[in-house]
This record gives C-alpha cells, structure tokens and sequence, in this order.
C-alpha cells in the first residue's frame, strides 16, 4: 500500500511541504526576477532616452528650421515635443500642438528652464505604462521633450505568459517528482526502524531519532526483564507447589499409617503403641512448624506488597528490639537441639537495638542458629553475634564451623525449599523455608545480607540493619 493512500501519512506531509516550498521558491523567484528585470529596463531606457534627448537637442540647435527637423525625426515609440519658453507646445509629433495644455508646469520643463536638463517619470493608471520623460533647454530658449513608454511590470509579465506558462509547467513536474523522491528518501530511516533491535539502525538514523531508539531499546530490556521474572515467578509457584505438596504429604503419610495400625488394633505391644505415637507427635510437630513457615512467608510476601499500615495488620506492629537479649533466647531455645547434635552454642553479643517487628526479628535470628546446628559436625561451634558497625548500623551474625557451603550453591540457599545437603536436612526435620523466611524479614526491615563460606571451613552470615531513627520517646527510655 502507498505512503500516500493515508489522510494523515508522514509521507504525504513532508511531499506537500517539499512541494509547497519548491513551488513558493518558484514563484519567489519569478516576482524578483521580473521586479529586477524591469528595474534594469528602466535604467536602459532612461540612459538611452537622456542620449536620444542630447542629440535631438543638438541637432535643434544647429539647425533654423525646428518643425521641419523634427517631423523627419523618426524614432521608433518615441514621443517628441518642442515647447516655447512660455510653456507654450509648438510641435508635438502624436498630438496637434494648438490643441495641448500649456507645459511649463511639467516638472521635466521646469527643471530644464532652470538647469539646462530635465527628467521626470509619470504613471499612467489607464494605459498601464510608465511615461519617462527627458527635456533639454536649446540656445533659443525652447525646450525639447523626448518621451518614451516603458511597460509595467505586470505588462512585462503578461508578455511572457506563454513562455512562463510551459517553465511553469515544467518546474512544477520536476518539483512533484523531486519533491516524492525527496519525501520517500526523508522516511526511508524511519521505515527501516527495527522495532525488535531499535539500535542496529542507529548509526543510519538521523540524530533528532537517536534518543527515541534507545528508550524504545530500554523499554524492550525491561519488559524481558518483567516477562523473565513473570517466568522465574510462574516457575517458583509451580515448584513451590510441587514442594509444598510432597513437604505435606511425607508427615501425613507417617501419621496416616502409623494411626491407622494403631486404631486397628494391629499394634498390641504397649512399647510399640508408645512408639508409633511419639513418631506421630513428630511428624505432627514437623508439619505444624511447615505450615507455620508457609503462613509467615505469605504474611511477608503480602506485607510487600501492601502499604507500612497493612503490613503492621498483618506481621505485627514495630517496636525496640534488644539484639543481645533476642540472641541470648534463642540460644536457650535451641540449647536442647544443639546438645542433641554435639554443638556447642556461643554468645558474642554487644550492645544494639533495631527497630522492627520483634517476631520476625526472632525467626530471622532462630532459622540462622538452626540452620548452623543442623548443618555442623560434631563437636562443632555455634555463634551468636550482634553489634554496631563504624557507619553505626546494628549487625546480627551467626558463624558455624560446619560443612560450609560450595560458591555455586550460595546464591541459591535463600530460595524456598533449597537444600544444599538434602540428606542431612531430612534427617534433623528442615523445612527448607528457613532460610527464604530469613532473606523476606531482612527485606521487611531494609535489611542486607552478607555470606561467607567454604566448603569444610564453615559459615558466616551476618545481617546488616539500617541506622535507626529513634523516636524521641524510645530515646528517653533507653536513657
């Protein structure tokens, strides 16, 4: 389909606008030309006629018969009068001298009276023309007057119609085409653009196009960066629902068996009754603390997305958190888990306050301090750290002599249901949420995380807090 078959076609435009322009040049050109063509006739005209006027002057003034020299004067549309010196006309060779106005009030005359040479220059309203008139005074005290017509402009013009018509003609062809060609070679680039790789034409684009590419070229970036991260989502929800499932199924399976033996009566033996009950229990515990973890990741995934009001809704309001007094009950809550596993627990706590959700704040520090237990070796060490960095930001950090974790795991233990050791974290009960419960509650509190580790030499991580803005009446009461 043409560019030009579109009302409001670019294409269209820039030819109406080339064309318009070429054709107002055209016209410019012509009005100039013509005006400086008649200003050039005119000087022409007037120096010949001031020469004609000198030479019929002389010839009056070497001659005693005037009329008779002047009626064999032949000049080709050239008027000749000769007037006496009281103004009076004494031959004129296009009119009967006894018939015309007294002249000595034409300025041509006057002057010539006075200086010896007269010119004056009139229009003529009903012939079209302009009149150039050159008047000498003789020895004899007359004057004659040379009088020529010298066409207007619009004369001028008229009497090239023809030919201006054909130039005319042929200008406005040559402008059409030069002006489609024109128009065409101007949206060629803009044609070109390729939408899905804006800036491999744009060494070929003009300049005034170059910003529009790249934020059409930044744009495309983020919206594959959006629709990868729509996919990362749609799989971690598939794989998430795929973890969730098999996580439920293996505790409900144990309890499910286990009841069913036992509502049998297919269990008689009270060692065994007491047995299969305590797996029961803990199974039971195990799926309390999943779900537990399931409802606190989306507590937090949905105060991420909502407002600071409805996040307190949902997680609980923010007040003063003590670092070291958190740190020291967890390590009294896990005490029992660590004896269990051969690790001892150690606190190096110095004095820092944060400001946060204390519950979140808990399982943050919690998950750390199991998950360094769990993944230790006998004999192994535990410690619990919190302080205050030289830029005055509060610090919470776990270090374990463990296994350590390998460079190419690291940046995959935060997500949800990632084991490094899968073995190992079924055998001490993991839930595989711990950790992605650790990196949302650090998020929720503009917190960031720090990891080091090395295969067999253990592990360190440290959650680093923004510094705290105390409220002027938290101030008075840590005072």
């Amino acid at each position: 389909m043409s560019p030009f078959g579109s009302k409001r076609s670019l294409s269209r435009r820039v030819f109406a606008t080339v064309f318009v322009v070429a054709a107002i040049a055209i016209a410019t050109f012509t009005i100039v030309g013509s005006l400086l063509l008649n200003s050039n006739l005119g000087s022409v005209t007037r120096s010949e006629l001031y020469d004609e006027a000198e030479i019929v002057a002389s010839a009056l003034n070497a001659t005693t018969n005037d009329i008779a020299l002047l009626e064999d004067v032949d000049i080709d549309n050239t008027r000749l009068t000769l007037i006496s010196a009281d103004g009076d006309v004494i031959y004129d060779n296009q009119e009967l001298a006894g018939q015309m106005e007294n002249h000595l009030a034409r300025p041509e005359v006057a002057q010539a009276f006075a200086s010896g040479h007269g010119s004056a220059e009139r229009s003529s309203d009903t012939i079209g023309e302009t009149m150039l008139y050159e008047a000498v005074l003789l020895d004899n005290g007359q004057v004659v007057r040379v009088a020529q017509a010298q066409a207007s402009i619009f004369t001028i013009l008229l009497s090239f119609v023809g030919p201006l018509l054909v130039i005319a003609a042929i200008v406005i062809a040559v402008s059409f085409v030069a002006a489609r060609r024109e128009s065409r070679a101007i949206i060629e680039p803009l044609l070109e653009v390729d939408l899905d790789h804006p800036l491999h034409n744009k060494d070929a684009a003009y300049s005034e196009m170059v910003p529009m590419l790249e934020r059409i070229e930044s744009q495309r970036q983020e919206l594959k960066r959006q629709v990868k991260v729509l996919a990362d989502n749609d799989r971690m929800r598939r794989e998430f629902t795929a973890n969730i499932t098999h996580e439920l199924k293996t505790p409900l399976t144990t309890i499910s068996g286990y009841a069913e033996l036992i509502s049998g009566g297919m269990v008689a033996d009270e060692a065994d009754i007491k047995d299969f009950t305590a797996r029961i229990h803990r199974e039971a515990g195990r799926l309390t603390a999943l779900v537990n973890d399931i409802l606190t990741l989306s507590n937090l995934d949905e105060a991420e997305r909502s407002d600071s009001e409805a996040s307190s809704r949902v997680l609980g309001s923010s007040e003063p958190v003590d670092l070291p007094r958190m740190l020291d009950n967890v390590a009294q809550r896990l005490e029992h888990v660590a004896h269990k596993a051969e690790v001892a627990i150690e606190i190096d706590a110095k004095p820092a306050m944060v400001i946060g959700v204390p519950r979140l704040l808990d399982e943050l520090a919690y998950n750390l301090a199991s998950n360094a237990i769990r993944y230790n070796r006998p004999h192994g060490t535990v410690t619990l750290s919190s302080g205050v960095d030289g830029q005055g930001r509060p610090f919470v950090r776990v270090a374990d002599t463990g296994i350590g974790i390998a460079a190419e795991e690291q940046a995959k233990i935060f997500e949800r249901f990632y084991r490094v050791d899968k073995s190992r974290s079924k055998a001490r009960g993991g839930t595989g949420l711990g950790l992605a419960i650790v990196k949302h509650a650090a998020t929720y509190h503009g917190a960031t995380i720090d990891l080091q580790s090395e295969l067999d030499q253990g592990t360190t991580v440290t959650v680093t807090f923004p510094v705290q803005a105390w409220p002027m009446s938290d101030r008075f009461q840590m005072m």
